[in-house]
């Protein structure tokens, strides 16, 4: 049996390259196994199988995030010169630049290369909303402490993968499912498996629900001020507005802060100290004339005509392009502990 390649892509922290200010590292090849693809190198061959990381291809993850479709394209000309059976990527944990990577570059390996593709990521990785119809993705925890963990069930899943085995059921294998719906046939009716699980559901017993149902956050809305006109009030956008020239050097997706950009002694947003970055949606426009996302020419005539009371002198800035759910909260936090802590009583959120 001859042997079967593999390639891993990693990015610059686990390639060893550097941390976040390596995050600009254009992609690269280095031969044989990198970092934790010693250790996936080592599963991979457990049990007999003949199987080598003959190429391990390394991306910073702004330089990814930045021109994800392009940098694909350029990794999979790297990929295509080792002529391997399978791919593995990652595994991510809840590096959302990183776990969107990895979802672009096996996706674009599998259509280009038509050779089969693997990551893993946790379930808050935004990379998993993105690829999960396109990619398999393996479930992980969040960090890498999961990292032995995670690479044992990406090794089993690649040499069934580049042995020419579909996994029909993602879910079952411990992946996320792939969306898909295919029909299958059961022994008893649709009726009948209903009135099952209802009286295990009756009777305190387990029972698998054949739908999947999403599950979404209770937020009780807040009340309002008891007198707006004398109310201080905020200004908060996910839009991505920063001061020109991205001092804080804000990500424009993916991104884990917020910055804080002062509005005081101004009327309006002018093109020359504020822009946008946000790789979301279409800026041209916003940049054009910031107001359109935080309207402050229209706040202050408000606050001329004592229709709020005043204007809070900071907006508070993010890209939600993509941010995890971990990230939201956290800043979302921060955010209103800031604005409660100054006083503010109410506050305006403007998106794309």
């Amino acid at each position: 049996m001859s042997t079967v390649r593999v390639v891993h892509y990693l990015n610059q922290f686990f390639g060893q390259i550097g941390g976040e200010e390596y995050a600009g590292a254009p992609p690269q090849m280095r031969l044989g196994a990198v970092g934790p693809g010693r250790l996936l190198q080592t599963l991979l061959r457990t049990g007999g199988n003949d199987y080598e990381i003959v190429a391990t291809v390394i991306c910073g993850d702004n330089t990814f995030a930045e021109r994800p479709e392009e940098i694909a394209q350029q990794i999979v000309q790297l990929v295509r010169e080792y002529s391997p059976q399978v791919l593995v990527a990652g595994p991510a944990f809840n590096a959302g630049r990183y776990g969107q990577a990895c979802g672009q570059v096996c996706a674009t390996v599998q259509a280009e290369l038509g050779i089969p593709a693997i990551t893993a990521m946790y379930d808050e990785n935004p990379g998993v909303a993105q690829f999960h119809d396109r990619v398999l993705i393996a479930r992980t925890g969040n960090s890498a402490r999961f990292m032995a963990e995670a690479l044992r069930h990406l090794a089993a899943l690649a040499v069934r993968l580049a042995a020419g085995e579909q996994i029909e059921r993602p879910a079952v294998e411990g992946c996320f499912a792939s969306g898909r719906k295919r029909p299958v046939t059961r022994a008893q009716t649709a009726a009948q498996r209903g009135v099952d699980m209802l009286l295990c559901k009756l009777a305190g017993k387990p029972y698998q629900s054949e739908i999947s149902i999403p599950s979404f956050d209770k937020v009780e809305p807040a009340l309002p001020p008891p007198d707006l006109s004398k109310a201080l009030v905020a200004v908060v956008t996910d839009g991505g507005l920063i001061t020109k020239g991205n001092p804080e050097g804000m990500p424009p997706g993916f991104t884990d802060r917020k910055v804080a950009v002062s509005i005081a002694g101004q009327s309006r947003l002018a093109t020359e100290a504020f822009e946008v970055y946000h790789k979301g949606y279409d800026t041209q426009f916003v940049n054009a004339d910031p107001n359109r996302l935080v309207p402050l020419d229209a706040l202050r005539q408000l606050e001329q005509e004592g229709v709020i009371g005043r204007l809070f002198e900071t907006v508070y800035s993010t890209a939600g392009l993509g941010m995890t759910l971990s990230n939201a909260r956290r800043l979302g936090h921060d955010i209103a502990q800031q604005l409660k802590q100054a006083g503010v009583q109410a506050v305006i959120l403007t998106s794309t």
